[in-house]
C-alpha cells in the first residue's frame, strides 16, 4: 500500500475534472480526496501501488474532452486518508490562479434533455452540465464555483441539488446547474422594455419573427448577437443597412453537422473542429445558393457555427433552417453585453429582445477558426477558445499584463509560468473601444486577482495601448512598462506557442513599427531569446498618402511603380487618372513614408488585376488575391532578386504587368514568387528552424505552400494555431520577450 499527493495544472476547472478523478478513483478501488485549490486540481490517493500507477496513466488518457493537463506532479506523502474518494469544497488559496477555463457550448447529452418531452429540463434553453455551458463570462473569480459566479443569484432547487450530490449523476458538482424551475428563464421583449412573450412562448415567437425577415437580437453566452434567416436576401441587406456593416462576410449558425454539409464542404479535421465543446465558427468552402450570396458576397467560403445554447439550438429548431449569428453591435463598437446596453446600441438595429436574465460578466465574441493542412488554427481568440493558456517559463516570478497591439487588440496576462491569453476585444480606432480595452483590462487583473508590476506594449508611440500603459505608469510611477518591437513580438509568439527559444521567423503584415522608425513588414528575423536580427526583408516602397495606402491598392501600386521607375499600365478609365495623381505623392518622400510590407503588396497586385481597388475591411484585397490564386492553381513563380539582404520584387511587378489580363494566373504566381522568397533566405542562412508569423500568414494558401515547400527542403516548420497569426497573437510574444530581457535590453 501507498499513498501519493498530486498537483495537476491546466484546464482542470469547469470541465466536470473532479467528477472524473473521483469515478476513476472509485473504479481503481482507490481511497482520498480530491480539490480545487487556487487554479489547480489537488489530489490525494491511497491504495496500491499497481493501482496507483494505473490511476496515473490513465489521467490524461481519459479526462473529459475539455480538459487540458499541462502538468502533473505527484510525491509521495503518508497514508491515512480514511475509507473512499471524496470531493472537497474549492479553496481559492495556494499557486496556480491562472486557471479560468473558456465557455463551452452546449453537449448533445443536454440537448436530449432538453428535447424530450418526459424529462423535467424539457424546452429549457440554458440547460448545461459538467461538460457544458458558460464559465469565462460568468465567473467572478477563480476557483470555478457558484457562489462566485453569476450563478450565485440562482440557488439550486432540491431536485437539482440532489444531481449535484449524486457520484453517479452526470452533474456531480456542476457549478452552473439549473432548470426551469431554479434557473434563469428566456423571455421575449421589444426594445423599450415591453414584453412580447414569456417563457413558453418566447422561442416560437422570436422563430416566427425571423420568419417574417425581421433582425432579432439574442443575449448569448458572451453578449448580445442579431440573428436573421440566412436564406434571404431581404433580411440579410437589412440587417447589414441596420449594422452598418455592407460587406463583411456574416457568420451562419445550422443546427447540426448534418445541416452544415448541405452549405459547405466538410471534411473531417472541419467537422471536428464544429462540434468541438470550443464550438468556434470555422470558415469553409460554401457549396450550392442554400445561404444567400449577401452573407458572405464575392466569398467562396462561409464561416459556420453550431448552436452555442439550448436556447440556439431551440431557435434552429423552431425556425427550420439556418440563421445568421453575428455580433450585436453597430459596427466599430463593442458588442453589447448588458440589456441597458443592447437597449441604447441595437434600438433602429433589432426588432426584438430574446433575452435571459444571467448577468454576463464579461463580453466574448465567438472564436473564428480555419482548417489548414488538416488542423483547426485560431484566427480570432474568444468564446471556447479564450482564455488561452501557454507554458511560459520565464514567467514564474512575474506579474506582467501584456497589452497587444493597435489591431485586434487581444490582452495577456503572464505569471507563475504561464501565460493567459484574455478575448478578443476589436480594433482600437473608435473611442467606444478603447473605453472596452480599458474595461477589460481592468476585469482581466481583478479576476486574476492581482495587479501587475509590468505592462509590456507596442514600440509604436500613438497606439492606444501604447498609451494607456503610459497613461498606467503616470498613475503609478513604480510601475514599469517595456515596449517589444512589433515584428519580433510576431516571431516570439510562434516560439512561444511551441515551447522553443530560437527560429528564423518569417514575420509578414501589412504595417509594423520597425528599428529604423520606418513601417516594417516583410521582415525575415533571426530571433534567438530576447534578441532578434534582421536578416532580410522585402525591398522598401513609398506608401503615398501613408495610411491612405492601406486602405487603397491603387495607392501602394503607384508607390511600387515610382519605385521601380516604372511607366504607369494602363488599367482603364478614372483609375488612370487616379493612379497618375498617386504616382505624383509617391515621389514626394514628406507625402510618402517607406514600407516593406507584404500585406501592401498583396494590395497592390490585387489592384493591379482588377481584383480589389480598396479594402472595405482589413485583408479585403488579400484575400481576394488569395481566392483568385486558389481558383486558379499552382503557377510558376516571377523571378525577383536577391542581394542576400533585400528581396527585390520589381521583376515580379513587371511580370505581372505584362499578364494583368489574367487575374487569377498573375494572383497564382504572386504566391509562388512570395514562397521562393521564402526558399531563397533559407537557402542562404540554412537554419533548422523557420517560424512563420504575422498577419500574412492568415492566408491558407499562402501558409499551406510555403509550410510544405520548407518541409521538403528539411526544415522544421513552426507556425500558429492555437494563437492568431496577426496582431491576435502579439500580447503572448510580447510577455514572452519582455521575460527574457533582463539581461540583455531586448526592449525597445
Amino acid at each position: 500500500m501507498a499513498a501519493r499527493r498530486g498537483q495537476i495544472r491546466g484546464i482542470v476547472q469547469g470541465v466536470g475534472f473532479r467528477p472524473f478523478v473521483a469515478g476513476l478513483a472509485r473504479g481503481l478501488g482507490l481511497r482520498g480526496h480530491v480539490e480545487n485549490r487556487g487554479g489547480e486540481v489537488i489530489v490525494a490517493i491511497e491504495g496500491s501501488a499497481a493501482a496507483l500507477d494505473a490511476f496515473a496513466a490513465r489521467l490524461p488518457e481519459e479526462a473529459p474532452e475539455a480538459a487540458q493537463i499541462e502538468a502533473a506532479r505527484w510525491m509521495e506523502v503518508e497514508g491515512g486518508l480514511g475509507d473512499g474518494f471524496v470531493i472537497r469544497a474549492s479553496e481559492a488559496r495556494g499557486e496556480g490562479v491562472l486557471a479560468i477555463g473558456p465557455d463551452l457550448r452546449v453537449c448533445e447529452a443536454c440537448l436530449a434533455e432538453v428535447g424530450d418531452p418526459e424529462d423535467r429540463r424539457f424546452g429549457y434553453g440554458l440547460n448545461a452540465c459538467t461538460a457544458c455551458g458558460p464559465r469565462l463570462t460568468i465567473t467572478a473569480r477563480s476557483p470555478w464555483a457558484r457562489a462566485d459566479s453569476a450563478m450565485a443569484s440562482f440557488p439550486a432547487c432540491p431536485a437539482c441539488q440532489g444531481e449535484f450530490e449524486d457520484p453517479e449523476d452526470r452533474r456531480w458538482h456542476a457549478e452552473a446547474i439549473a432548470c426551469p424551475d431554479c434557473g434563469p428563464r428566456l423571455r421575449l421583449e421589444a426594445l423599450d422594455g415591453r414584453g412580447l412573450a414569456g417563457p413558453e412562448g418566447a422561442i416560437e415567437s422570436a422563430a416566427e419573427l425571423l420568419r417574417r425577415g425581421q433582425v432579432l437580437g439574442l443575449k448569448g453566452v458572451g453578449g448580445f448577437q442579431l440573428l436573421v434567416d440566412a436564406r434571404s436576401e431581404a433580411a440579410v441587406e437589412t440587417l447589414r443597412a441596420r449594422k452598418r456593416r455592407p460587406h463583411k462576410a456574416l457568420a451562419v449558425m445550422v443546427a447540426d453537422l448534418r445541416a452544415a454539409a448541405e452549405l459547405v464542404d466538410l471534411t473531417g479535421p472541419a467537422a471536428a473542429a464544429l462540434d468541438s465543446p470550443a464550438g468556434p465558427i470555422v470558415l469553409l468552402p460554401r457549396r450550392g445558393p442554400q445561404a444567400a450570396e449577401g452573407v458572405a458576397p464575392g466569398q467562396p467560403r462561409l464561416g459556420l457555427m453550431l448552436p452555442t445554447t439550448a436556447a440556439h439550438a431551440r431557435l434552429l429548431a423552431a425556425f427550420g433552417g439556418p440563421i445568421v449569428a453575428t455580433s450585436g453591435n453597430v459596427h466599430g463598437r463593442p458588442m453589447a453585453r448588458t440589456l441597458d446596453e443592447a437597449r441604447a446600441q441595437l434600438t433602429g438595429v433589432a426588432d426584438a429582445l430574446l433575452v435571459h436574465d444571467r448577468a454576463i460578466l464579461r463580453r466574448c465574441d465567438d472564436s473564428v477558426v480555419q482548417v489548414v493542412e488538416g488542423r483547426p488554427r485560431a484566427l480570432r481568440l474568444g468564446r471556447g477558445l479564450a482564455p488561452a493558456r501557454f507554458e511560459l517559463p520565464g514567467s514564474a516570478d512575474a506579474s506582467l499584463l501584456a497589452l497587444g497591439g493597435h489591431l485586434q487588440h487581444t490582452p495577456a496576462y503572464a505569471g507563475e509560468g504561464l501565460a493567459l491569453v484574455w478575448p478578443y476585444v476589436g480594433d482600437l480606432d473608435e473611442a467606444e473601444t478603447r473605453v472596452a480595452m480599458g474595461e477589460g483590462l481592468a476585469d482581466l487583473c481583478a479576476t486574476i486577482g492581482r495587479a501587475p508590476t509590468r505592462v509590456v506594449c507596442d514600440a509604436h508611440p500613438d497606439y492606444a495601448t501604447t498609451r494607456w500603459a503610459e497613461a498606467a505608469q503616470r498613475r503609478d510611477p513604480s510601475l514599469r512598462v517595456d515596449r517589444v518591437w512589433h515584428h519580433h513580438a510576431h516571431v516570439a509568439a510562434v516560439l512561444a506557442e511551441h515551447g522553443r527559444a530560437a527560429a528564423l521567423g518569417v514575420s509578414w503584415d501589412g504595417a509594423g513599427l520597425g528599428t529604423d522608425r520606418s513601417s516594417w513588414g516583410g521582415e525575415f528575423l533571426l530571433v534567438e531569446g530576447a534578441r532578434f536580427r534582421r536578416l532580410a526583408h522585402l525591398r522598401p516602397f513609398p506608401l503615398p498618402g501613408a495610411d491612405a495606402a492601406a486602405r487603397d491598392g491603387l495607392r501602394v501600386l503607384a508607390g511600387m511603380l515610382a519605385a521601380a521607375e516604372l511607366p504607369a499600365p494602363r488599367l482603364g478609365g478614372e483609375q488612370d487618372e487616379a493612379l497618375a495623381r498617386f504616382l505624383s505623392i509617391a515621389r514626394r518622400p514628406r507625402l510618402s513614408p517607406s514600407s516593406s510590407a507584404v500585406g501592401r503588396l498583396f494590395d497592390a497586385f490585387a489592384a493591379l488585376v482588377g481584383l480589389r481597388r480598396r479594402s472595405r475591411y482589413q485583408a479585403e484585397a488579400a484575400c481576394a488575391l488569395e481566392h483568385a490564386a486558389a481558383a486558379h492553381g499552382p503557377a510558376p513563380a516571377y523571378p525577383f532578386g536577391f542581394d542576400g539582404a533585400r528581396l527585390d520584387w520589381r521583376p515580379a511587378l513587371v511580370g505581372a504587368i505584362d499578364e494583368r489580363a489574367r487575374p487569377g494566373l498573375v494572383a497564382a504566381r504572386v504566391h509562388a514568387t512570395l514562397i521562393s522568397m521564402i526558399l531563397a533566405v533559407v537557402a542562404r542562412h540554412r537554419p533548422r528552424t523557420v517560424a512563420l508569423s504575422g498577419g500574412c500568414f492568415a492566408n491558407a494558401l499562402l501558409l499551406a505552400g510555403a509550410s510544405e515547400a520548407l518541409r521538403g527542403g528539411g526544415v522544421e516548420v513552426l507556425s500558429p494555431e492555437r494563437l492568431p497569426p496577426g496582431d491576435g497573437g502579439l500580447a503572448l510574444g510580447q510577455a514572452w520577450v519582455a521575460t527574457r530581457s533582463e539581461e540583455v535590453g531586448a526592449c525597445a
